[in-house]
């Protein structure tokens, strides 16, 4: 609470009045206050005044009146600095003033405003490192606010060193902390690793982030392989099921190849062999395949064998079958041309067809295709004949594809149509889906028509509101790998998102909802209204997903049902991180309800289970997925109630184990327990197909003086080579690629000597040549400097450094930068500097308003074998004020 005009008075009629208002202070800023003392009888002779200050609150300025006698009123000036660090709230200022024997107290509340500012600053970081080396970056968190900030550390790759989970930071201070990770073995010659930091504040809206990238090179010696290889695996399983009462077992063979078959990576190939063809059971991947898939150059490709076929979303979505297809693409056009007969679909057989696309850009095309599928459908068989046209737009912000296709079958005609429509803006969404296809209409769909729209508000960054609605009522024409079903619905539901922040998110909607079961006999047809609220919780070793339900159902299963009943549901899924590569996970599901009895009877149905996941190294992965059962409406697809899987992938050996429990949807099996066991192995082997012919050679030169040329570790990425007496190195029959380039000195080196470029440099190797470069050497410069904090140099409204700022000094050119934090004796040094220009600043972080640092930023000239000193001083940020008769003005030097 501000007060502006505050009165006080005395016996003897002496009144005060504050005349102004001082608003919000900034910590570390100052404020003016303006008295007016008044007496219609006159004011005394002796008037004494003071002013109560809160602690560490200084006086800057003031101005007391020179009093007449008789005088009716005067006006009394001060100038108040408040301290940088001090906490926001409510702060009481009193002026009193002794007239005689009476004394007039007159409070004034001043308001310091909360400032929020925490800042995240890279201090050091290395050149290069070496695989297998620990790479560690040290960082700087700098509360520059004025309240004390709790917060969390992360980073994505590594730890952070001897740090809490929980920290708190005072206002203006700071905290250094190490970022370690090991950096991994590889088979690349050089990449670049990054090393990242973030800070988790609750109430801030993101993360303060930084992330830096370090070159990494290769520290082993890596034989050169001489020959152009394509990688190929080859194995064999075992399998053994339970279907309803049958129990099967069987063995297969397997080979597959993925890869480039030329050097000039024009040639693609991918295929697998599976067999031999013992029994069929698609949802654990039995089946007998045999598929080759060839690319040339990136535009034109062949599958032959077995094959998805994806022509569009109405006539074919997703078909596997037995055929050849075509495809090729160019800069304005493309076409596909196909033949396939379905292999787990009895209700087709062979199909045949293609399109034709026209491109506006990377984006956008229209097209025109064509499709004849003999269909088997109730009984009957008959040729379908499709014909359609589509159209695509996508951009960064808004994305349409739409068809309308044509269908003739025994004789009639009907039509389907699709469209896809998504937009997306800073504060706005919205995404819209329809299908439809008429009774006489066999494409992927047949009969069907699905309306699905969904609209969003950004209210804020936090916060989304929206609304939905959902007509669904397709027959979609699945594989039988792709067990799944389709169940008639319509719904309503408008929805609202809060996310404070990256670990918390709640989502609460209100819905009214009718679904039907569409394989018969129904499990389930009911509709409901009820309110829901989800909540998730994600941090690093523990995650939480919960959802709570509460509305009323009508169970249309039964004809004479009693109405609308009251129905909720409760569910728990925790996730624990035991170990950093262990994850420990549970289900627990309660519904009070009677839309799924067949008597409609309110039921208690219980739902639990749990999972467990390991993860070592990339090499072995193992989980477990139990559940007891599901609800009838959550059937959409196959689903396991015990899920088995276990990966051991070694250089070059990989076993795999899956097994477990399924359901399938099955409208002549409905009840039953398909157990499941395979084991598998793969030997990878990679090919030898040609000699690699193109091949480079690097030879180099260190020059300059100074220095000692033999001895010296000369890395090509993983190839080494120690220079001689006259400095030369040599790497020859180099595969072509890019390469670090590093230098590590012998021994025997002098102090202050250096590579005058910057290191590790990339070098392209290319084919066929010989690259000639010289890396010279130069001896260094050195920097060193001192900070000095000075008071003021005027008297009046500057305050003086009770505290010395926090300072950071930066020296950089084009191609390095260097940040240093200064002594207890406020130095600073930079050692061992390549001469040349450089650029060196000195700054506060979070406080550049109440200091200056004069000639903060500089041009300097670091020299061989010198040491250049550099003072920098920091004052604060002095204001002067000019007083006339009837008036006052602030001006700020600096």
């Amino acid at each position: 609470m501000l007060l502006s005009g505050a009165e006080a008075w005395c016996q003897q009629a002496v009144k005060v009045r504050l005349s102004n208002a001082p608003g919000k202070i900034t910590p570390g800023g100052h404020f003016t206050l303006f008295f007016e003392v008044k007496s219609e009888q006159g004011l005394p002779a002796a008037l004494h005044e003071s002013l109560g200050l809160p602690e560490k609150w200084n006086l800057l300025s003031q101005r007391k009146p020179e009093k007449t006698l008789g005088e009716k009123e005067v006006r009394y000036f001060f100038v108040i600095g408040t301290p940088a660090d001090y906490a926001s709230g409510n702060y009481t200022v009193n002026f009193r003033l002794k007239a005689g024997n009476e004394q007039v107290i007159t409070p004034v509340n001043i308001l310091i405003e909360e400032v929020r500012k925490v800042d995240l600053f890279i201090v050091s970081q290395p050149e290069f490192v070496r695989e297998g080396d620990t790479l560690r970056v040290e960082y700087m968190i700098q509360n520059s606010g004025n309240k004390k900030e709790k917060f969390a550390l992360k980073t994505n790759r590594g730890k952070v060193d001897h740090v809490a989970d929980s920290l708190t930071l005072e206002p203006n201070s700071r905290l250094n902390v190490t970022v370690s990770q090991v950096v991994p073995f590889t088979d690349n010659n050089a990449w670049q690793s990054s090393s990242d930091l973030s800070v988790s504040i609750p109430e801030y809206a993101s993360n303060i982030y930084q992330v830096v990238s370090i070159p990494v090179f290769s520290s082993r010696v890596k034989k050169i392989d001489p020959y152009f290889r394509f990688p190929i695996e080859i194995g064999g399983g075992y399998l053994t099921y339970r279907y309803g009462e049958r129990v099967m077992t069987a063995y297969q063979y397997s080979a597959t190849g993925r890869g480039y078959l030329d050097q000039k990576e024009k040639h693609f190939a991918d295929f697998i062999i599976r067999g031999p063809n013992q029994f069929v059971f698609p949802a654990v991947g039995s089946y007998d395949q045999y598929s080759l898939d060839y690319v040339y150059n990136k535009k034109t490709s062949v599958s032959v064998g077995d094959y998805v076929l994806q022509l569009n979303n109405l006539m074919e979505f997703g078909r596997f079958g037995r055929g050849v297809k075509l495809d090729q693409q160019f800069r304005r056009i493309g076409y596909t041309a196909f033949y396939q007969k379905a292999r787990f679909y009895l209700n087709q057989k062979d199909s045949y067809g293609g399109k034709f696309l026209f491109k506006f850009g990377e984006a956008s095309h229209v097209g025109v295709h064509y499709m004849s599928k003999n269909v088997m459908y109730r009984g009957k068989e008959f040729w379908s004949n499709l014909t359609g046209i589509s159209a695509a737009i996508r951009t960064k912000d808004f994305q349409l594809e739409t068809e309308l296709a044509h269908g003739k079958a025994q004789g009639k005609a009907d039509y389907g149509a699709f469209t896809r429509l998504q937009v997306v803006k800073k504060w706005f969404s919205l995404a819209s889906n329809v299908i439809y296809a008429g009774k006489n209409f066999y494409g992927f769909y047949n009969n069907s028509l699905l309306i699905s729209n969904n609209i969003g508000f950004n209210i804020t960054s936090k916060i989304t509101l929206g609304l939905s609605s959902n007509f669904s009522n397709i027959n979609p024409s699945l594989d039988a790998n792709l067990y799944s079903v389709s169940p008639r619905e319509k719904s309503y539901m408008a929805f609202a998102s809060y996310q404070p922040n990256k670990k918390n998110r709640v989502f609460v909607f209100y819905s009214t909802q009718e679904r039907e079961d569409r394989q018969r006999p129904a499990q389930f047809h009911y509709s409901e209204n009820f309110g829901n609220i989800s909540y998730n919780y994600n941090a690093d070793k523990f995650s939480l997903f919960y959802q709570g339900r509460y509305g009323f159902a009508q169970n249309l299963l039964v004809a004479d049902n009693t109405g609308k009943k009251e129905s909720f549901s409760n569910l728990v899924q925790p996730t624990f991180r035991v170990l950093p590569w262990a994850w420990l996970g549970g289900y627990l599901e309660h519904q009070h309800t009677s839309k799924f009895s067949a008597a409609d009877i309110v039921e208690n149905l219980f739902f639990y289970g749990g999972n467990a996941r390991i993860n070592i190294k990339q090499n072995l992965y193992a989980s477990v997925l139990y559940r007891n059962n599901y609800a009838p409406d959550e059937l959409y697809e196959r689903r396991s109630y015990l899920d088995v899987s276990v990966l051991l992938d070694l250089k070059r050996h990989r076993f795999t184990l899956t097994g477990g429990r399924s359901y399938v949807p099955n409208i002549q099996n409905r009840n039953q327990n398909t157990l499941f066991l395979s084991l598998k192995y793969a030997l990878k082997l990679n090919v030898p197909l040609s000699r690699k012919r193109n091949t480079g050679t690097l030879k180099g030169k260190l020059t300059g003086e100074g220095f000692s040329r033999q001895g010296n570790l000369i890395q090509l990425g993983s190839h080494k080579f120690l220079t001689d007496s006259t400095g030369m190195f040599s790497f020859q029959s180099i595969t072509p690629d890019r390469y670090y380039l590093s230098i590590s000195q012998n021994d025997s080196r002098n102090e202050g000597v250096v590579p005058a470029v910057k290191m590790p440099m990339f070098i392209d190797v290319k084919a066929d040549s010989v690259q000639v470069i010289e890396i010279p050497f130069t001896r260094t410069g050195s920097i060193t400097g001192q900070v000095d904090f000075a008071k003021s140099n005027q008297g009046g409204l500057s305050s003086v450094l009770n505290e010395k700022p926090p300072v950071l000094v930066k020296l950089y050119n084009e191609t390095s930068s260097f940040l240093t934090e200064l002594n207890e004796k406020g130095e600073f040094s930079f050692k061992e500097m390549k001469p040349g220009n450089w650029h060196i600043t000195a700054f506060i972080p979070g406080s550049q308003d109440r200091y200056l640092v004069e000639d903060g930023n500089r041009d300097v000239d670091v020299q061989t074998d010198k040491t250049m000193r550099v003072t920098f001083r920091v004052r604060p940020n002095e204001k002067r004020i000019h007083f006339s008769g009837k008036s006052f003005e602030v001006s700020i030097k600096k």
